[in-house]
């Protein structure tokens, strides 16, 4: 899909109208580009420079745009390439104009995050740093923006290094003892040895534990409010939001799709997601809003039980009926402001978390919330890094399985060549993680998620 020898342009700005626009271009032609198509007071040299001047049509000489050339060489550049950018006005026609001939020269439009794959290529940043690169970019929160800042500025290689130096030495003492055995080497103290396993394994095992909270505060935290129709699930989320974001009737199954609405607590996104009432109906969009439904029951981090305080017999059926796990589910009894109605299942129900709420009159509201900034665990300024990617949690789970395993097979006496091998794994995994060890079709999957101008 890349071919590094080629000289990629693309706009590096939003799509839309705005006050400035940018293009980037790098490669072998970005310098003689520039010259073709800016013209300045200055000349345009292979050194660091800014550049005040005017865009034009190397064909015509017609007049594009004025604005600021920024010239980048190699190898202190963003790629490590030969790095120009035309900060012009951000009109979409100007841009456009521009990428068309630029294309002309032979200079092709870049895939989505070949600018940073060409970083991670010339060892301007590793995997996790080119990744980190598209967390800053996308997040929409101040927590998201610390752990990508400081994945960024290498907070998570740190933890692996010497994890990794560790393991190094361990395979090392196996492989020397494996291949000379004969030749005095002394004898593995197999305490010591075992403990440094045990340390290692330690270490993965934090990172991999902070994954939940490290994917709450990079993604968001997702609620999904569910239960039979008419137990005011709308009205919880148009209450919740503080905005009609939902429509509200009397007639159940008024909700025939799920709807999502966003709220910020302490810098971290939580998507609530109203969803159509479970029960059985032959109404084709309804049942396609129940199956939508049913989907939000497996994937949500949390979900919300919404039970008609004022007749909550159905409700508290059905959700026995559920057998949602307890520990990810809260039953929220709605309408309190009502009439309380005779809850014949009380033991059954006090075993989840319950809140009484409202949503008409916002009692029981603030307990709610009080409660969802609870869970978040916001981890204070200058903590220690959380894994936010899930591909980094599989491989550290990988890493993590061979050192369980080899601690085992120490532990038992198995023959040490399947102890070496566990350790070749566990580096394998942890390798894959900083970029190593993947395939080309892995890479075209990471960088295929980033933006096209990044």
């Amino acid at each position: 899909m890349y071919e590094l020898g080629d000289t990629i342009a693309a706009v590096a700005t939003p799509p839309g109208i705005g006050g400035i626009g940018i293009l980037r271009v790098s490669g072998s032609k970005a310098l003689n580009a520039a010259r073709m198509f800016f013209r300045s007071k200055k000349n345009i040299e292979p050194r660091r420079q800014v550049l005040l001047g005017q865009v034009q049509d190397p064909n015509t000489g017609e007049v594009i745009d004025e604005g600021l050339l920024l010239v980048m060489p190699k190898p202190q550049s963003y790629t490590a390439e030969d790095v120009v950018e035309f900060h012009v006005h951000g009109s979409p026609s100007i841009l456009q104009t521009l990428l068309n001939l630029l294309n002309q020269q032979g200079i092709r439009v870049a895939f989505p995050g070949e600018f940073t794959y060409r970083a991670f290529v010339n060892g301007r940043l590793d995997l996790i740093q080119a990744e980190a690169v598209e967390d800053l970019v996308s997040s929409q929160g101040e927590f998201a923006r610390r752990q990508a800042l400081r994945q960024f500025t290498g907070g998570l290689a740190t933890h692996l290094e010497p994890v990794e130096e560790t393991l190094k030495s361990l395979y090392l003492k196996i492989e020397a003892r494996l291949e000379f055995s004969d030749d005095g080497i002394e004898p593995l103290n197999l305490e010591k040895y075992l403990s440094n396993v045990q340390e290692a394994s330690e270490a993965l095992q934090k990172l991999t534990q902070s994954y939940e909270q490290g994917k709450v505060l990079k993604d968001g935290l997702v609620v999904a409010l569910v239960g039979p129709p008419n137990t005011g699930k709308s009205s919880l989320l148009n209450a919740l939001l503080g905005s009609q974001r939902a429509i509200v009737t009397a007639e159940p199954g008024t909700t025939r799709d799920v709807i999502e609405g966003d709220l910020w607590i302490k810098g971290v996104k939580v998507r609530f997601f109203d969803t159509a009432g479970l029960r059985e109906s032959i109404h084709p969009i309804e049942m396609e809003g129940i199956r939508r439904s049913k989907i939000l029951l497996e994937e949500a981090d949390l979900l919300f039980w919404i039970v008609d305080a004022h007749d909550p017999v159905e409700s508290i059926n059905a959700l026995q009926q559920a057998k949602l796990q307890n520990n990810r589910t809260w039953v929220i009894f709605n309408k309190i402001d009502l009439e309380p109605g005779l809850i014949k299942e009380k033991i059954f129900v006090d075993q989840f978390k319950l809140f009484e709420v409202s949503s008409l009159k916002g009692d029981g509201l603030d307990r709610l919330l009080s409660a969802l900034e609870a869970i978040l665990q916001l981890p204070a300024v200058g903590e220690s890094v959380l894994v936010t990617h899930q591909r980094h949690y599989i491989e550290l789970e990988r890493a993590g399985g061979c050192l369980e395993r080899l601690q085992d097979l120490i532990r038992t006496g198995v023959s040490r060549e399947i102890w070496a091998e566990e350790l070749r794994e566990a580096l394998l995994a942890l390798g894959r993680i900083r970029g190593r060890n993947l395939s080309s079709a892995a890479f075209e999957e990471i960088f295929s998620k980033f933006c096209i101008g990044k």
